[in-house]
């Protein structure tokens, strides 16, 4: 390997070595406060910030101050919460329902909680 070459290849190196924990670290603090998806079945109409979802299969996206519930591709509600610290990992993802409000959205694997703010009829 001439001189050159190997002046070229210990330049991309160390390049790497420098950049590679920055986009490492990234990536992760992007996952612990990204966003979070699931798929959850309401067996009974309930009730999510003035909205009513009627039996069936939604999709429940959370980022760090809202969730947004789809059902067939379509945006039917979005809603503040707060993050709330389980004790341990959900088994599965669940909506947790108080009366007919929907007070707690679980996410299967995940410890963290969504928990719902101020909602009214």
């Amino acid at each position: 390997m001439s001189r050159s070459h190997f002046v070229r290849f210990s330049s991309l190196i160390l390049a790497l070595a420098l950049v590679l924990p920055a986009v490492t670290s990234l990536a992760l603090a992007k996952e612990a406060k990204g966003t979070v998806k699931t798929d959850v079945t309401i067996a009974n109409s309930v009730w999510l910030a003035g909205k009513e979802l009627k039996a069936g299969d939604y999709s429940i996206v959370a980022d760090d101050s809202k969730i947004t519930v789809s059902h067939d591709g379509r945006m039917i509600v979005e809603a503040p919460i707060q993050w709330q610290d389980g004790r341990g990992k959900a088994e599965s993802s669940s909506v947790v329902v108080e009366g007919n409000q929907v007070k707690e959205i679980r996410f299967g694997g995940k410890t963290r909680a969504a928990v719902l703010q101020q909602q009214t009829n």
